[in-house]
C-alpha cells in the first residue's frame, strides 16, 4: 500500500494520472491520507522541474488498462517512422505557422526603419512606438486565451483573429504608400498596428495548444517533440521574412520613393493570407475541443480571492496544507487543485518580461545599432534590417546541435532540467546585452562629431588662393587664408575676400555643414559656391557624392558599378551636374565595392567622356569639385564612414539565440503540459 501510494503521490503534479494508477491499483485518497494532502502542488511542479526530466502527462500510465511495455523493450521509431504517425492536421498548421510567423516578423523587421524613413520620428520615438506595437502584441495573449478557453474555443479564435489579421496588413500596406495626405497614412498605419497587435495576440497563444490538441492521448512523446518542429517552422518564417522584406524596403524603389514599403509591407499581408487560406484546408480533419462553458478565468480569480482573503483576514484559520484549501467548500478539490498548478507555474515564469524585454531590442535598438556599423562583408552587403535573419537561422542549426550533441554531453556531467536550462538560457541573455554595450562604446568612436551649439562646420574646396574670411558683423576672422580642414565657427551671414572682392557666405544654419568652394577663373577672376549638407551618417547603406560645380552647363553625372553599368533600380544614381546635388551608391547584396562615377553632357552611364573611380562606404558622404581635369584627388570626404565592421554583431546574436533556445522552447512545453485541459491557452499566453 505504502509503495502504491507513494507512486501516486509522485505523480500528482501531473493530476489526473496519478488518480489513475491509484484507481487501478484499488488505493483510494483516504487510504493514503495526509501522506499524500501534505505535498502541495507548489512543490511537487518544483521538484518535478529541478529534478525529474519533464515526461507528458500520459505518458505514464495506460488509460486503457492494457500492460505497457518497458521503455527498454520498445524498439526505437526513427524521425521518418514518428512523422508518420503525426496527425495529418498538425502539418497544416505548421505550413500556417510558418506563413503567419513570416507575416509578423517581415512587418516587425522593417517598422523602425519606417517609422524613422515615413514618419520622420527620431530613434527614440521610432524605438518607444515599436516596442509599444511589441507590448500590445504581448498583452493580447490573455484575452485571445480567455475567449478560446471559456467561450469561443481555439478553432474559431484563430479563424476569427486571422481574417482581421489579414484585415491589419491591408491597412498598413495603404499606410506605406507615399504619394497619401499624412494623416490619411497615419491613420492607416497606427490603426493597422492596432489592430495586428489585437490579431497576433488572440491566436499566438491558441496555434500552438490547438496543434497539440490533435495527438491522441497516448501519443504524448510525439507530441512533445512536435513542440521543437513548431518551433521550427516559426524560425523559417522569420528567416525568410527578415532576410526579404529589408530588400524589398531598401533596393526597390517604387511609387515615386527611394524606399518600397508598400511592397514591404504587402508581402507579409499576403503570407497572413496564405496561412489562413492553409489553415481552412484541413478544416475537416481537426479535432475541436470544445471550450469550457464556465468562465474559467473568472472561476480561477474567484477562487485565488477566497483562498487569499480567508488566509489573510479569515478569522478562522485551521491549518491547511495550501492556503488555497480554504477555498472549499465554495469551490471544487479539481479546480483548486488546478489553481495550484497554475499559480505554480505563473511564478516559475515570473523572470519572463525580463527576458522578453531584452529579446526584442533586436528589433530596435540593435536595428539601429546595425545602421552605423559597416555591412560590407567582402563582396557581400548586409542591411541593416537583415542582421536580425542570423537570429532564426541560428535556431534552425542550434536545435538539433543542442538536441543531438549539447544536452547529451551536458547529461554526462550535470543532471540536464528544464530550471537549469531556463536559468541559463537567462544568464546568457544578460550576457548578450553586455557585449551589445561593448560594441556600442566603439561604434561611438566612429559618430561624425557634431559642431556646438550655435556653431557650423565649413570646409574649403577649390582652386583659388583666399586672401581672408571676415565676418561681416564681427569684422575680419582667421587672420588670413582659410584652412582647407573642416574648421568650425559661429553660424551667422559671412563675407569672403576673392581676389579683392567680398563675396557674401551665407552660414546661417546652426549645426549644419557647408561646402564652400572657391575658383580661380582662366581670366583671374574668381567665384564662390557653397552648399548645405546633413552633418550626418547616411542611411540605407549609402555612400552620398556631393558635387561642386564651377560653370554648370546642363550635363549629368552617373553612378556605375565597376564594370560601367549604371544601377536602373537606383534613382538617386542620376543627378542633374548642379552645386549641391548628390548621387547616392547603394551596393546590391553580391557587388564588388568599386565604383564609377561618369559625368558629361548628352551622354548616359559609362557613355560620358568624364569619371573618376570611387570605393562605396557604408555611411559616408563625399564632395567632387568637378573640373576639366577632375581626379579622385578632387574627391573630398566630409562624413566619415561606418568602420566597424556588422560581423561584429554576430557573436551577441549567437548568444541570444542560444538563450532563446533554453528559455523559449523549454518553457512553451512546459506550459502546455502542466497546464490542465481548461487553462491551456490561458498559460501559453503567460508564457508567450
Amino acid at each position: 500500500m505504502e509503495g502504491r501510494c507513494k507512486d501516486g503521490e509522485r505523480r500528482m503534479w501531473m493530476g489526473k494520472s496519478g488518480r489513475d494508477i491509484w484507481k487501478r491499483e484499488g488505493v483510494t485518497a483516504a487510504d493514503c491520507g495526509a501522506e499524500v494532502r501534505r505535498h502541495s502542488a507548489w512543490m511537487s511542479v518544483v521538484l518535478s522541474f529541478a529534478g525529474d526530466p519533464l515526461l507528458p502527462q500520459d505518458s505514464r500510465s495506460n488509460r486503457k488498462g492494457k500492460a505497457s511495455r518497458t521503455a527498454a523493450e520498445m524498439p526505437e521509431k526513427n524521425l521518418c517512422q514518428k512523422l508518420r504517425e503525426y496527425p495529418p492536421a498538425v502539418f497544416f498548421m505548421l505550413g500556417n505557422e510558418l506563413c503567419e510567423r513570416f507575416s509578423f516578423y517581415g512587418m516587425r523587421a522593417i517598422l523602425t526603419l519606417y517609422l524613422k524613413f515615413e514618419h520622420h520620428f527620431s530613434n527614440s520615438t521610432a524605438t518607444l512606438i515599436y516596442h509599444l506595437f511589441s507590448c500590445i502584441a504581448y498583452f493580447t495573449p490573455l484575452i485571445g486565451s480567455l475567449l478560446a478557453d471559456c467561450w469561443l474555443g481555439r478553432f474559431k479564435v484563430i479563424l476569427f483573429g486571422s481574417i482581421i489579421y489579414v484585415f491589419g496588413h491591408a491597412l498598413l500596406s495603404g499606410g506605406a504608400v507615399p504619394f497619401l495626405s499624412t494623416g490619411v497614412r497615419s491613420m492607416f498605419d497606427f490603426s493597422g498596428l492596432l489592430v495586428i497587435a489585437l490579431a497576433t495576440g488572440a491566436i499566438k497563444p491558441c496555434v500552438s495548444a490547438f496543434a497539440a490538441d490533435q495527438f491522441r492521448e497516448d501519443q504524448a512523446d510525439l507530441r512533445a517533440q512536435f513542440f521543437s518542429f513548431f518551433y521550427f517552422a516559426i524560425n523559417t518564417g522569420s528567416l525568410f521574412a527578415i532576410f526579404l522584406t529589408p530588400i524589398l524596403r531598401g533596393r526597390v524603389q517604387c511609387m515615386g520613393s527611394k524606399y518600397c514599403f508598400p511592397l514591404a509591407f504587402g508581402v507579409p499581408g499576403v503570407l497572413m493570407l496564405i496561412a489562413l487560406l492553409i489553415f481552412l484546408a484541413a478544416v475537416k480533419l481537426y479535432k475541436k475541443p470544445p471550450p469550457s462553458k464556465d468562465n474559467i478565468g473568472r472561476q480561477v480569480a474567484s477562487c485565488v480571492y477566497t483562498g487569499a482573503s480567508r488566509s489573510i483576514c479569515g478569522k478562522n484559520k485551521k491549518p491547511v496544507d495550501h492556503w488555497l484549501d480554504r477555498a472549499a467548500p465554495e469551490h471544487s478539490s479539481q479546480l483548486i487543485e488546478e489553481c495550484k498548478r497554475f499559480l505554480a507555474v505563473v511564478l516559475i515564469f515570473s523572470p519572463l518580461p525580463f527576458f522578453w524585454a531584452l529579446y526584442d531590442q533586436q528589433g530596435s535598438t540593435w536595428i539601429l545599432q546595425a545602421q552605423r556599423l559597416n555591412g560590407r562583408l567582402g563582396f557581400f552587403t548586409m542591411l541593416p534590417d537583415q542582421v536580425n535573419a542570423l537570429n532564426p537561422l541560428l535556431i534552425l542549426i542550434f536545435v538539433p546541435i543542442f538536441e543531438g550533441l549539447i544536452y547529451p554531453a551536458a547529461r554526462k556531467v550535470v543532471k540536464v532540467t528544464p530550471l537549469r536550462k531556463i536559468s541559463v538560457g537567462l544568464l546568457l541573455a544578460a550576457l548578450s546585452f553586455a557585449m551589445a554595450g561593448i560594441l556600442q562604446l566603439e561604434v561611438n568612436k566612429t559618430m561624425e562629431p557634431s559642431p556646438a551649439e550655435g556653431r557650423v562646420f565649413i570646409q574649403k574646396v577649390g582652386n583659388a588662393p583666399v586672401s581672408g574670411f571676415s565676418s561681416d558683423t564681427f569684422g575680419q576672422i582667421n587672420g588670413g587664408a582659410l584652412s582647407s580642414e573642416k574648421t568650425e565657427l559661429d553660424a551667422g551671414m559671412y563675407s569672403a575676400d576673392v581676389n579683392g572682392n567680398k563675396v557674401p557666405i551665407n552660414l546661417t544654419d546652426p549645426n549644419a555643414g557647408y561646402v564652400v568652394g572657391f575658383f580661380e577663373n582662366a581670366n583671374g577672376s574668381g567665384d564662390v559656391k557653397q552648399f548645405k549638407y546633413r552633418n550626418e551618417k547616411t542611411e540605407n547603406g549609402a555612400t552620398r557624392i556631393h558635387v561642386l560645380v564651377p560653370e554648370e552647363d546642363g550635363g549629368r553625372i552617373f553612378a556605375c558599378n565597376n564594370d560601367g553599368e549604371l544601377d536602373d533600380h537606383n534613382s538617386d544614381a542620376v543627378a542633374d551636374l548642379k552645386t549641391g546635388n548628390y548621387i547616392d551608391i547603394l551596393p546590391g547584396m553580391f557587388s564588388n565595392p568599386n565604383f564609377k562615377l561618369y559625368w558629361g553632357n548628352n551622354c548616359t552611364g559609362s557613355g560620358c567622356p568624364n569619371h573618376v573611380d570611387i570605393q562605396s562606404q557604408m555611411g559616408a558622404i563625399f564632395s567632387l569639385y568637378v573640373h576639366n581635369k577632375t581626379t579622385a584627388d578632387d574627391l573630398t570626404m566630409l562624413v566619415r564612414p561606418n568602420t566597424v565592421s556588422i560581423a561584429w554583431v554576430f557573436p551577441q546574436l549567437i548568444v541570444i539565440t542560444a538563450a532563446e533556445i533554453l528559455f523559449s522552447i523549454t518553457g512553451l512545453e512546459f506550459a502546455y503540459s502542466q497546464s490542465g485541459p481548461e487553462m491551456k491557452s490561458i498559460l501559453q499566453a503567460r508564457f508567450i
